[in-house]
Formats: C-alpha cells, sequence, structure tokens
C-alpha cells in the first residue's frame, strides 16, 4: 500500500505542479513531472481538451484514481 500512495502522491504533486505553473526547468519539478507523465502514459489524451490544466487535472486525476484502486485490491489480496 505504501507504494501505491507514493505513486499517487506523486501523480498529484505533477497535478499541483501544472495548475500553479511551476518552474519547469527545476530539477525538482522536472523529476517529478518526468514520472507522473511515465505513470500516467495509458491516460494521456483520455480526455481532450483546449486548456492543458484542465487536461492534465482530468486525464491525471483519473490515473491517481484507478492507481488507489489497483493497489488497495493489490494490497488487500497480499494481506490474505
Amino acid at each position: 500500500m505504501a507504494i501505491t500512495v507514493t505513486l499517487v502522491l506523486v501523480i498529484c504533486l505533477g497535478i499541483l505542479f501544472v495548475l500553479a505553473n511551476a518552474n519547469q526547468t527545476n530539477m525538482i519539478v522536472d523529476f517529478v513531472m518526468d514520472i507522473g507523465r511515465w505513470l500516467t502514459t495509458p491516460f494521456q489524451n483520455l480526455f481532450w481538451m483546449q486548456n492543458r490544466d484542465q487536461a492534465v487535472l482530468v486525464n491525471w486525476g483519473i490515473a491517481a484514481v484507478v492507481y488507489l484502486f489497483v493497489g488497495s485490491a493489490l494490497a488487500r489480496l497480499a494481506r490474505r
């Protein structure tokens, strides 16, 4: 479950960086965004919107929910 929470936090932090217009050239922001882009690759352009911030919020948000759901289910199965 700790791995799932970490992945979801990285995705949520990436969403926050996009919405706050964080400096993309900053090493920390760049690192988090690279990981977030990789984790959300299957969800890219799931919903197309003209506003980039809204697209990231919706698509990455769906990815975070899916990761949380699947990770919770796997953790529950592992506890059995």
